[in-house]
């Protein structure tokens, strides 16, 4: 069977990350989100998927190739024009020679495979099967209803107050090729599909019962991280890293080849640090941080539950905490992200659209790809930086000092 993988998609919601990146590349527990989508798919026994691309395409590609790296075989096909799931996958049709096939949304991760009992409850009942979980809030998603026998009876697009149900579409299906003439009939609206399956003979549910989350904003990036790793039950330490002098490692520590950690650091974990990084002396990484590849954390530096996508140099003496770092970002000497307000209140986003609360007492800043910011700078939080921006030294004092304060 093979997979069709929606990675088209441009989500003004997740920004400053996704306007230099398509979301299913955004990196988790060290590596993108379609990494892993892709090592679930192969190790349930699917090895031939369909990637329909449209936004920041190519990285993805470069990144993923044929596949052959990743143990699978993959084609990608574009979505000329952003037109909704159901045209994505009418883009796919001509691939596919009217066989059953998995669907799988790009920007969605369990703390397990979900895969394999998608199959196995599609092989026992012969009928379209969607997974379903039950999120801690249902208000974002598609709510279902299901009867005793665990086929979908009901669904509501965009459920209003008490009409919200607690399971929700999860983002996998098993679909028929009678999909693609539904869509026809339907003006390629796969809500519309859902419902006539639902209405019609029925469609199975499958319950996923673990941790599942749907990337949708910036602070998802964290909550993903952390799920990810809260799995980690082990060290590894590749044989390439140099650890130099005295050391701490504590719990699942993460470390890939030609890592160098010097003298005095200390890492709790879970924690992560990617291919070529270079943790400097005394510095302090907690637990659920990320290092991305080719990074440099400075002297005495502190990270705790953060995301660093990777090429990023933090200056000396800094605190990053409750944050996410874009990929080749360069923050200066004592840089410090707030990570709460003084009065413990839930912090408020200003996301692309409006103010979000994000349920959270404590979160840091997002910085996009390729952002500059100077020594000694403050960030509040929840501050959001655009890609490429610079911010220059946060110095008090320039050129030459007025001597008049001398005693006469």
């Amino acid at each position: 069977m093979k997979a069709v993988i929606l990675a088209a998609n441009y989500s003004p919601r997740l920004l400053p990350f996704t306007a230099t990146r398509a979301k299913p590349m955004i990196r988790i527990a060290g590596r993108p989100i379609l990494e892993s989508i892709l090592d679930g798919l192969h190790n349930a026994g699917v090895h031939e998927a369909l990637v329909v691309v449209h936004h920041e395409q190519q990285a993805l590609r470069d990144h993923f190739g044929d596949g052959s790296d990743f143990g699978m075989s993959l084609e990608y096909v574009e979505q000329p024009e952003l037109l909704g799931i159901g045209h994505a996958l009418s883009c796919c049709e001509p691939y596919l020679k009217r066989q059953p096939f998995l669907l799988v949304y790009g920007d969605v991760l369990a703390d397990g495979n979900p895969v394999p009992q998608l199959l196995r409850a599609f092989a026992e009942t012969g009928r379209e099967v969607a997974l379903v979980t039950l999120p801690r809030n249902s208000n974002e998603y598609g709510n279902v209803y299901l009867d005793n026998e665990m086929k979908i009876r009901r669904f509501i697009e965009k459920p209003q107050g008490r009409m919200q149900s607690n399971y929700v579409f999860a983002g996998g299906f098993v679909l028929q090729p009678r999909i693609f003439d539904l869509l026809r009939q339907h003006d390629q609206s796969i809500e519309a599909c859902y419902q006539y399956l639902v209405q019609g003979d029925g469609l199975q549910a499958d319950l996923w019962e673990g941790t599942w989350i749907d990337v949708i904003y910036p602070w998802h990036i964290l909550e993903a991280n952390q799920m990810m790793m809260s799995a980690w039950r082990t060290a590894h330490i590749h044989q390439s890293a140099r650890l130099v002098g005295n050391i701490q490692l504590e719990g699942p520590v993460v470390i890939e080849r030609n890592v160098v950690i010097e003298s005095g650091a200390v890492l709790k974990g879970p924690c992560f640090i990617g291919e070529g990084s270079y943790i400097g002396n005394n510095s302090l990484v907690r637990t659920f941080s990320a290092i991305g590849p080719n990074s440099v954390v400075g002297y005495g530096s502190e990270l705790k539950n953060c995301v660093l996508f990777g090429k990023s140099d933090l200056g000396r003496l800094s605190f990053i905490g409750d944050s996410v770092i874009g990929e080749g970002v360069s923050l200066g000497t004592a840089l410090t992200t707030v990570n709460h307000f003084s009065d413990g209140k839930n912090i408020v986003v200003s996301t692309a659209n409006e103010p979000v609360d994000s349920g959270l007492p404590k979160l840091g800043a997002f910085i996009g790809d390729e952002v500059r910011i100077g020594a000694r700078q403050t960030l509040a939080p929840a501050t959001i930086v655009p890609a490429g921006i610079f911010i220059e030294d946060n110095i008090s004092l320039r050129g030459w000092v007025p001597d008049n304060q001398k005693e006469s």
